[in-house]
């Protein structure tokens, strides 16, 4: 049985938030896809970036205002953002006692993308040595 302990978590201060990574999940699993457990502390923001990525963002606890490009928003627990690729963005935290909880998911790398076309060619090299 596999299992992350929150009590043992490791987390780094990264973006501008702290982040837990969960998946790749070292030494057991690499998917194509990458996710995090992220902290934005009271009254401050991730850093501005973009990257060649798509990402998902889902807000577990508290409140804040979500910036992609030049479109802002506010969020809440149970709200989803889907962010496109190249596009820069940032989350404020709008709260000055509580943090800004949320899970991202984020997927589609050039790197990712030419692993999964290795796979693939594999899987069909395979199956054509079977036939």
């Amino acid at each position: 049985m596999n299992i992350q302990y929150a009590s043992k978590a490791e987390t780094s201060y990264e973006y501008g938030c702290d982040l837990r990574r969960i998946y790749p999940w070292e030494s057991l699993i690499d998917p194509l896809w990458g996710s995090a457990i992220a902290s934005v502390r009271a009254g401050e923001n991730t850093a501005p970036h973009a990257h060649d990525e798509h990402e998902t963002f889902i807000i577990l606890k508290g409140r804040g205002l979500m910036t992609i490009e030049d479109e802002t928003a506010e969020v809440s627990s149970g709200d989803i953002i889907y962010i496109p690729p190249n596009l820069q963005h940032t989350i404020r935290n709008s709260s000055e006692e509580e943090r800004l909880e949320f899970i991202t998911i984020y997927w589609g790398s050039p790197e990712a993308n030419e692993r999964m076309l290795r796979m693939a060619e594999e899987l069909v090299e395979s199956r054509a040595s079977r036939i």
